[in-house]
């Protein structure tokens, strides 16, 4: 049997993805997620007010610390390049993005970056960490500097979605910025010294929930409502679709283009974590996911683990790649 067809019988198998460690202490619905870069931690919002923070390189994960501000929800989640900062986005209407220092289990805060009117629904470091990139109820998207002593105010502030906003990438060389939100659009922008500017708008069948630029910047996924995965070729004066996914049952939640690897990654409401050929659009693996719905799902940068939230504020932890 031939590589070929190997990988279509491969297809056929949705194999069982193995639990890693079932994360207790919120009370309430997760609401966001994020890995670091060197997979060491592992960073949880909830509706309880609080977000955690989890060590995952030992063999038995468990929390590390809690993070509290003034009794304010706290919703998005990113982590810096060098996985020691982590940004987290305000559940109210202050706007408010508190920068955190994590690398011992004290964390203590590195900033505060403001300007924002409402949640913080989409967080992204640029990466080379120097800059942030934050969106959410507003609709509008800001571009903050990360550094210490900044005064927090946002370098630039981009509009144009006409509903808010769920997700949020840097392009790999910090140039642009890609936004998706629930008007069923993907907005690409340009990002400059002096001025940014809006570079172009993707329609969608529905609302957008997640994207993710492939490492030499020439293509963006993007995962909407209607179960479609698309792949933009960026590199026309118009992008256009290339390629589109479908697999699916329901709306594609999360997704990465793994580094070095020709792999997108993606989970949906169905629970099911595929792996699709970036070169060829087929797919190649599928791993279910065991358990209850998730409300709020994400990955390692490898795609090899995934961390499942739920409406009860538990966190668990899948390996979904086989162990090498």
């Amino acid at each position: 049997m031939d590589a070929q067809a190997l990988a279509n019988k491969m297809a056929l198998i949705s194999i069982p993805a193995k639990l890693i460690a079932s994360l207790k202490g919120h009370t309430a619905e997760i609401i966001s997620l994020a890995f670091s870069p060197d997979r060491c931690l592992l960073a949880s919002t909830s509706s309880d007010a609080t977000a955690r923070i989890w060590d995952i390189a030992s063999s038995k994960p468990s929390e590390r610390s809690v993070l509290r501000q003034s009794g304010d929800r706290l919703h998005a989640l990113a982590f810096a390049p060098n996985s020691r900062t982590i940004a987290v986005g305000s559940g109210a209407l202050n706007g408010f993005i508190w920068l955190y220092d994590v690398s011992d289990s004290k964390p203590q805060e590195a900033g505060t970056l403001r300007g924002a009117r409402g949640a913080i629904d989409a967080l992204s470091f640029s990466a080379d960490g120097k800059h942030v990139a934050g969106a959410g109820e507003d609709r509008t998207l800001r571009i903050w500097e990360s550094a210490r002593g900044t005064n927090g105010e946002a370098r630039a502030l981009l509009l144009g979605h006409t509903q808010p906003v769920r997700a949020v990438a840097f392009s790999p060389d910090g140039s642009g910025a890609a936004t998706a939100a629930r008007d069923a659009t993907v907005r690409l922008w340009t990002l400059g010294r002096i001025r940014s500017t809006e570079r172009a708008v993707l329609s969608h069948g529905g609302e957008v929930n997640a994207l993710a630029y492939a490492p030499d910047g020439k293509t963006l996924a993007t995962a909407s409502q209607d179960g479609a995965i698309r792949l933009w070729d960026l590199t026309a004066i118009k992008p256009s679709v290339r390629a589109e996914l479908r697999g699916h049952t329901g709306a594609v939640r999360a997704l990465l283009i793994a580094p070095g690897a020709d792999t997108i990654v993606s989970v949906g409401d169905d629970l099911r974590v595929r792996n699709w050929s970036f070169g060829s659009g087929t797919q190649f693996r599928e791993w279910e996911v065991s358990g209850r719905p998730a409300t709020r799902v994400a990955f390692t940068p490898d795609g090899r683990y995934m961390a499942k939230g739920t409406a009860d504020g538990t966190v668990e932890l899948f390996r979904v790649a086989e162990k090498r």
